[in-house]
């Protein structure tokens, strides 16, 4: 059995080591799409958009914050009380930029 503290807090069943694997492999294949994209593009006279890989990120997570908290009706029923979504929207981009910023002052990836 696996020490806790050498278990990963985002993925409960999965060790720190298979995570890190897991990301690497991940980003080793990103990057090989963008590259292979990038060669059929060659000649062409078209070009990779380059794209805004943080906002896009911060959208990602308010999103899946969002649908967290719609997917608890005892969350739902709070913020809909009023009829409206704003504090939750408002809500998930605050927790998604706390969590970008968390990440960031621990040495994640920018």
């Amino acid at each position: 059995m696996i020490p806790q503290q050498e278990m990963s807090k985002s993925y409960k069943h999965r060790c720190k080591e298979c995570v890190a694997r897991l990301t690497r492999i991940n980003r080793k294949a990103a990057k090989q799409r963008a590259d292979l994209i990038a060669q059929q593009l060659e000649g062409t006279g078209m070009q990779l958009a380059p794209c805004n890989s943080r906002r896009e990120e911060r959208l990602t997570i308010a999103t899946k914050i969002l649908q967290a908290i719609l997917s608890n009706s005892a969350l739902t029923d709070c913020y809909t009380c009023d009829g409206e979504l704003d504090g939750a929207v408002h809500d998930s981009v605050a927790l998604a930029d706390a969590l970008i910023n968390k990440i960031d002052e621990e040495g994640g990836e920018k």
